[in-house]
């Protein structure tokens, strides 16, 4: 009986720890639910990803189609916004996504506003909310570690500290 229940737990732990995390926002609009997050958690600086977002009736579970067509997207980040293009995912009606590079790290808004039917849908979704992941910096999973900038900077300024001081000894001699 041991050996059962030895067997069971490790196959629950399997499943446990081997399924995939979703870091998704879900919330219900009108007769919709909309699930929103980043395609790949955790999100990182200067590394494709983009949000991406299902719309399913929330009473029937049918995928809302043409949602791109009605709905638009925007990005913000401090002072700055952008908008994305919503694009249908293939085979997956439903699944929309856009394509975006996060430049820096912390948290990113986006504002799904439009009409589903004859429903006006204005949401905002952001990471702040701690429902999908903040955008990390890229340092975190970079190796091997880069060179210090600053290291480099100093480097090539001796460089050029030398080249000048090479040229101002050759013009002297040329001038005498």
């Amino acid at each position: 009986m041991k050996k059962w229940i030895t067997l069971f737990l490790v196959a629950l732990m399997l499943v446990v720890f081997s399924a995939p995390v979703f870091a998704h926002e879900g919330r219900i609009v009108g007769n919709y639910e909309i699930v929103f997050g980043w395609r790949v958690e955790p999100a990182y600086v200067g590394v494709f990803n983009g949000p991406e977002l299902t719309i399913t009736n929330h009473e029937t579970e049918a995928p809302r189609r043409d949602a791109e067509e009605t709905l638009m997207l925007t990005v913000q980040f401090g002072p700055q916004s952008l908008p994305l293009r919503l694009e249908p995912v293939a085979n997956e009606p439903g699944h929309y996504t856009a394509d975006l590079i996060p430049t820096l790290p912390g948290d990113y808004t986006f504002i799904l506003t439009g009409t589903l039917g004859d429903l006006v849908v204005n949401e905002t979704f952001t990471s702040a909310d701690g429902e999908f992941s903040v955008v990390e910096p890229a340092t975190d999973i970079l190796f091997p570690a880069l060179e210090d900038d600053s290291a480099r900077i100093d480097e090539l300024q001796a460089q050029i500290d030398a080249l000048r001081a090479e040229l101002e000894a050759l013009r002297a001699a040329a001038g005498s």
